[in-house]
């Protein structure tokens, strides 16, 4: 079985941050969370997928989506979780647009086969 538990955002400022595309072909499963700190956090997270086709070894994604009912509204220092959410996709990253201050931190974690 496939694991993957990465913190895809280190701690950093609060700032909006698209992460890159995490391959998702054979992933299952996966979760998010975001640990906050500052009483004036704020923004939301949020899972997009694509199902743009590969056509070479570093190709990138150019299509996202938002997968539905896979965000989280962040309010004030905390940790704040999408749960878990199936996955049938060839991509998936996370997005964080921010609309406080503070610090954030992004833990992903996937099951695949």
């Amino acid at each position: 079985m496939r694991q993957v538990n990465d913190t895809i955002i280190p701690a950093q400022a609060a700032a909006t941050v698209t992460t890159a595309a995490i391959a998702a072909l054979n992933l299952l499963y996966c979760s998010a969370q975001i640990a906050t700190t500052g009483g004036g956090a704020g923004g939301t997270l949020k899972l997009q997928a694509s199902n743009d086709e590969p056509v070479a070894a570093s190709a990138v994604p150019t299509n996202w989506n938002d997968i539905p009912s896979a965000s989280v509204v962040v309010a004030g220092a905390g940790s704040f979780m999408i749960p878990k959410i199936d996955l049938c996709y060839q991509w998936v990253r996370v997005v964080y647009t921010n609309t406080g201050t503070g610090t954030i931190s992004v833990v992903f974690k996937a099951i695949g086969a």
